[in-house]
C-alpha cells in the first residue's frame, strides 16, 4: 500500500463533493453556472482540440483545472514536447528593450559571480534611454546581486538602477580585470513593437560595395515593403555582396519570409515550392511558392550571419535559400541555429487574450521537415568578450569576419582561436 497515495484521498473526496454540491444543490441543476464561470478556458479547450498540432496529446483537464487563470489552464494542457507555443495576455509587464546573455564571471577572477553582458537595445526603450548599450556589462539590478535563475529581473519591472562594471586590460601585466562602471537609471518597462529591421548600411571593403541588414523579426504588414526598399537600395549602389544578419531572429511571418527569400533565387524558380506546412500525420495543409519580387539579387553573394536564437521563419528563410540557390554558394557564419520546425498560429479570443499554439510543422520543397542550421563558418560572437563592437561597426567581430570572407576568402585565426581559449568550464550563456 502506497502511503503518499492514500494521504490524497480525503482532498479528492472534498474536491469532488464541493464541486457536486455547488452544481445540484437543492435538486436543481446548475451546470450552466459552471460554464459562465469557465467559459474562458473553455474557449482555450475547444480551440485546442480543433486546431493544436498535437491534439491527440492534449492534457485532460480536471474540472477545477477550468478554474485556473487563462494562461496557467493554457500551459497545463499542452503536450509535453511542445517548446514554441506560447499565451499572450493583454495585460503585459512590458519590457526594458534589450537582448543579452547571462553568464559566469568570464575573467575568472570571480568563478561565483555572475553578470548580464547586453548585446542589442531596441531604439528609444527604457534601456536606450537610460543609456544601455551593446557590450554593457551589469552585475546587479535594484540593488540585488544577478544571478542565473533570476535574469527575469533585466526584462521587465518598474524603475530601477543598473549597476554596471568594464572589462580593462593591463599592459604591465598582460591581463584583463574589472572596473567599476557608470550606475544607470531605467524607467519602468513598456510595451513596444520590436523593429523588424534593426538596422541596414553599404560598406565599401577592397573596392567592393556590401550591403548589410540586420533583421530582428519576420513580422509585420510593413515587412515587404520595408525590406525591398532596402534591397533597392542595395541594387542602387551596385552591391556585389549582401549580408542578412539574422542572428537575433526569432521567426515571424512565413509569407515575409518568403517574400525576402524571393529576391535571391534565379527567376526561374519563381512559383516553385518555398516550403509546405504540414500536419502531424504528415499531410500538407499549405505550399508557399516563389513569387516576382520588385528587387532581385539572385546573382549576388549572399552571406547570412546566424545566432542561437536564429529561429523559426528565420531558419526556413536560410534552409529553403540552401536548396534553392544557383550560381555562387550562400556562405553562413555564427552559431548553429535553434532548431524550431514548428509553426504556430494566433487565435483571438473574445475575452481579450490570444492564444499561440503550435498549428504545423515545417518542410521544405524536398519533403525533408525543418531542421538547425550548422553555419560554414563556425564563430561565436560571445567568444570575443573583451571587445563587443556594436552592431554595424565594420570592427563588430562577425560583420568583421564575413568582410575576410568577402575579401580573401577566410575567416582570422583570433576567430579559430577564440573558439579554445576565452571561455571557461560553465561559462555557456543564456540567451534571454
Amino acid at each position: 500500500m502506497n502511503i503518499g497515495t492514500m494521504k490524497r484521498i480525503p482532498y479528492l473526496i472534498l474536491v469532488l463533493m464541493f464541486f457536486t454540491a455547488l452544481f445540484t444543490s437543492c435538486g436543481e441543476d446548475r451546470t450552466h453556472e459552471y460554464y459562465e464561470l469557465t467559459e474562458e478556458n473553455q474557449w482555450t479547450f475547444s480551440k485546442m482540440k480543433e486546431v493544436y498540432l498535437w491534439r491527440d496529446n492534449i492534457k485532460t483537464p480536471s474540472r477545477s483545472t477550468f478554474f485556473s487563470k487563462p494562461s496557467k489552464f493554457f500551459s497545463s494542457i499542452l503536450y509535453n514536447g511542445d517548446k514554441v507555443s506560447y499565451f499572450t495576455d493583454t495585460v503585459s509587464a512590458g519590457d526594458y528593450g534589450m537582448t543579452f546573455a547571462v553568464m559566469r564571471d568570464p575573467l575568472g577572477e570571480r568563478p561565483s559571480k555572475v553578470y548580464a553582458l547586453v548585446l542589442m537595445v531596441e531604439p528609444d526603450s527604457p534601456a536606450d534611454i537610460a543609456g544601455v548599450k551593446r557590450g554593457t556589462w551589469i552585475s546587479s539590478v535594484g540593488g540585488t546581486a544577478f544571478t542565473t535563475t533570476k535574469f527575469s529581473m533585466l526584462q521587465s519591472g518598474g524603475n530601477t538602477e543598473l549597476v554596471t562594471e568594464l572589462i580593462e586590460y593591463d599592459d604591465d601585466e598582460y591581463r584583463y580585470y574589472w572596473t567599476p562602471g557608470d550606475t544607470l537609471q531605467i524607467a519602468q518597462s513598456v510595451d513596444y513593437t520590436e523593429q523588424s529591421i534593426y538596422l541596414d548600411s553599404i560598406y565599401t571593403i577592397s573596392s567592393k560595395n556590401i550591403g548589410y541588414i540586420v533583421i530582428n523579426n519576420f513580422n509585420g504588414e510593413d515587412f515587404v515593403g520595408d525590406t525591398q526598399d532596402r534591397l533597392l537600395s542595395f541594387a542602387a549602389n551596385d552591391v556585389s555582396d549582401v549580408v542578412v544578419d539574422l542572428r537575433y531572429c526569432t521567426g515571424g511571418s512565413v509569407a515575409n519570409a518568403l517574400s525576402l527569400a524571393s529576391s535571391f533565387v534565379a527567376p526561374e524558380l519563381y512559383g516553385t515550392t518555398f516550403c509546405n506546412l504540414v500536419d502531424a500525420a504528415g499531410e500538407t495543409d499549405t505550399t508557399y511558392c516563389y513569387t516576382r519580387q520588385s528587387t532581385s539579387l539572385f546573382e549576388k553573394q549572399l552571406y547570412i550571419i546566424t545566432g542561437e536564437q536564429t529561429s523559426g521563419a528565420a531558419e526556413l528563410f536560410i534552409s529553403a535559400l540552401e536548396n534553392s540557390c544557383q550560381g555562387n554558394d550562400l556562405i553562413t557564419l555564427g552559431a548553429r541555429t535553434a532548431n524550431v520546425n514548428t509553426m504556430t498560429t494566433c487565435f483571438k479570443s473574445p475575452f481579450g487574450f490570444e492564444i499561440n499554439p503550435a498549428t504545423n510543422y515545417v518542410a521544405l520543397a524536398s519533403g525533408e521537415l525543418l531542421t538547425g542550421i550548422t553555419p560554414t563558418a563556425s564563430v561565436n560572437e560571445l567568444q570575443q568578450i573583451t571587445d563587443i563592437q556594436q552592431l554595424g561597426s565594420s570592427q563588430e567581430f562577425l560583420l568583421y569576419n564575413i568582410f575576410l570572407l568577402a575579401d580573401n576568402g577566410a575567416i582570422s585565426t583570433d576567430a579559430i582561436s577564440a573558439q579554445k581559449t576565452v571561455f571557461r568550464r560553465n561559462n555557456k550563456p543564456i540567451i534571454k
